[in-house]
């Protein structure tokens, strides 16, 4: 059994904690070390039976440790893993029981999937993605590294996906639609065809954010 360190005590990361006892409910899985947070308050006034055990600064790796990153920012979700990668870290998926993951889909290093999400066949996942609740990748599509798909996500079938895509609550995609690097999709938004690099949008049909 590996001890299991989760890296942020904000709200992914106190939800992830949940998963991952749910896991140990199925089967002996982890044993839950703490959380690394930068700010050693982070739990104060909660109620969460796991402390913080220290920093990402600060923490030094051990042989049986495995991570998860629960930081909701495609940008700083990359950097933490990338520099606790540099020091040895181990990075798990962490994939709810009731979450559904189909034989040929692929998954990448320190994914999340929370529960009810459900994973298509030959859809791929690059490293580091997080899929929320309730949330569809669907048959053939892919998603680059470090996506965030938000609560009640569809990505529909043969979509494509660039690297640190953020797709709100309720934000879905047409088959076959095509999204590039670093955009960020609005809750409740419908992405029609293509949407460029870098872009914000928001709306049915999803078009660039104005202001």
């Amino acid at each position: 059994m590996y001890n299991l360190l989760i890296i942020g005590a904000g709200g992914c990361g106190r939800e992830v904690l949940q998963w991952a006892k749910d896991m140990n409910k199925s089967t002996s899985t982890w044993n839950i070390k703490g959380f690394l947070d930068d700010n050693a308050d982070a739990l104060t006034g909660l109620r969460c039976d796991v402390s913080v055990v220290g920093s990402t600064d600060n923490y030094i790796p051990q042989v049986d440790d495995r991570f998860v990153c629960c930081i909701g920012n495609s940008c700083v979700r990359k950097s933490i893993i990338e520099k606790m990668e540099s020091k040895g870290a181990v990075f798990a998926n962490i994939i709810h029981p009731t979450a559904i993951v189909c034989d040929s889909a692929l998954l990448g290093k320190a994914t999340i999937l929370y529960p009810y999400s459900i994973i298509s066949d030959n859809a791929v996942l690059g490293d580091g993605c997080i899929i929320n609740m309730h949330s569809t990748i669907a048959h053939d599509s892919i998603l680059g590294e470090f996506c965030t798909v938000s609560a009640h996500c569809d990505v529909t079938g043969m979509c494509k996906l660039g690297d640190r895509v953020f797709m709100g609550s309720g934000s879905r995609t047409v088959p076959s639609a095509r999204v590039g690097n670093d955009v960020f999709i609005c809750a409740g938004s419908t992405v029609m065809s293509r949407i460029k690099a870098g872009m914000k949008v928001i709306g049915v049909p999803a078009k660039k954010v104005m202001f």
